[in-house]
This record gives structure tokens, sequence and C-alpha cells, in this order.
């Protein structure tokens, strides 16, 4: 899934957090083009799907 930024990607663990989902922000290593501890994704789970769809539902895929 998909979000345009960091503002709202961390949105997302904001929302995670409340409602208690297992939730892992991901930092890129910088082995690559992105500088190292940039953050780059957001792991939710493992919780039940339709939940998880709950506060992912809305975003695009990539």
């Amino acid at each position: 899934m998909r979000v345009a930024d960091l503002d709202g990607l961390l949105e997302v663990k904001k929302q995670a957090q409340a409602k208690r989902l297992p939730y892992e922000l991901i930092q890129d290593a910088g082995h690559t083009q992105i500088e190292p501890g940039t953050i780059t994704c957001l792991g939710l789970g493992p919780y039940p799907e339709d939940e998880l769809d709950k506060l992912t539902g809305r975003l695009k895929l990539l």
C-alpha cells in the first residue's frame, strides 16, 4: 500500500497504535540510493485481515 509521504506513513502508524495493532517501522540500511536510517515502510500484523483492511483499505496499491 502506498502513502504520499512520511507524514502519511506516520499517521497510519498512529492509527495502528491506537488500535493496538502490531507494527514495525522499517528504516533503510543505506546500501543503495536512500540515506541510512530513512523510514521507508511500515509493517503491520500479524492481525486479522478484515481488521487490517479497516486501516489500510483506502490506500492505493503499489
